[in-house]
């Protein structure tokens, strides 16, 4: 069955991306990203998740955005659902293909 890509699909909260929460709310509001044109609000967003949030392993990879956000740190899973949160929060359809790397690859 293919995923559902309409727009509005790409905007919607989801349990991993739970933009709705006030701390990630409270952040989008201070930085005043919603104000922004479009190609530097995703620019705003992305340079946020790079450079603010510290690399490092949480405790799984299946946390909220909310819960990223309040640890300060993250690894391409959870910066993953992060950026993705945001980036939907501030109107920016999106979604990410995701795939397992064989172990004998990663050698």
């Amino acid at each position: 069955m293919k995923p559902d890509t309409s727009p509005q699909n790409l905007l919607v909260a989801t349990p991993l991306l739970d933009f709705r929460h006030p701390a990630l709310q409270k952040l989008i509001d201070e930085r005043r990203w919603r104000d922004l044109p479009e190609f530097e609000r995703i620019g705003a967003v992305y340079d946020f998740v790079r450079n603010e949030i510290a690399f490092g392993y949480n405790l799984s990879d299946d946390l909220p955005a909310s819960r990223v956000l309040a640890d300060g740190i993250g690894q391409c899973n959870t910066k993953g659902s992060l950026l993705m949160a945001l980036l939907r929060a501030v109107g920016i359809p999106c979604r990410f293909h995701g795939f397992t790397i064989d172990k004998a690859l990663q050698r």
